[in-house]
C-alpha cells in the first residue's frame, strides 16, 4: 500500500506548501472555534491586549489564525528548510508514499 521513496533533498517550496497547509488547516479552524465562543461572550479571541467579542471577535478570528499561519510557516518553514538542507548532507531522506489510485485509471 505504501511506497518507499529516498530522494536526496526536499526543495524549499515542498517544506514550505507542506508547513503552510498543515498550519493552515489547523489554526484557522481552531481560532474560528475561539470566534464563535467569542461572540457569545467568552474572552478567547485578543487583538492588543483587548478582549475581542461579540460580532467583532467572529469576524476577527479567522484572519488572526491565517496571520498566525503564516508567520508560523516563515519561521519553522525556514528552520525545517535549514535542518533538511543539513541532514542531507549526511545521509538521503526516506519517505513514506501511498500511490493515488484514481490517478492511474
Amino acid at each position: 500500500m505504501f511506497r518507499e521513496i529516498t530522494v536526496r533533498r526536499l526543495s524549499a517550496g515542498t517544506i514550505f506548501k507542506l508547513v503552510g497547509l498543515g498550519l493552515a488547516l489547523t489554526l484557522i479552524p481552531f481560532t474560528l472555534v475561539m470566534g464563535v465562543l467569542a461572540f457569545f461572550g467568552a474572552s478567547t479571541v485578543s487583538w492588543n491586549q483587548q478582549p475581542l467579542t461579540g460580532w467583532t471577535g467572529l469576524v476577527a478570528s479567522p484572519f488572526i489564525g491565517a496571520f498566525l499561519a503564516v508567520c508560523f510557516t516563515m519561521l519553522l518553514g525556514c528552520c525545517m528548510a535549514f535542518g533538511l538542507w543539513a541532514y542531507s548532507w549526511f545521509r538521503p531522506v526516506t519517505l513514506l508514499a501511498k500511490s493515488d489510485n484514481s490517478a492511474s485509471a
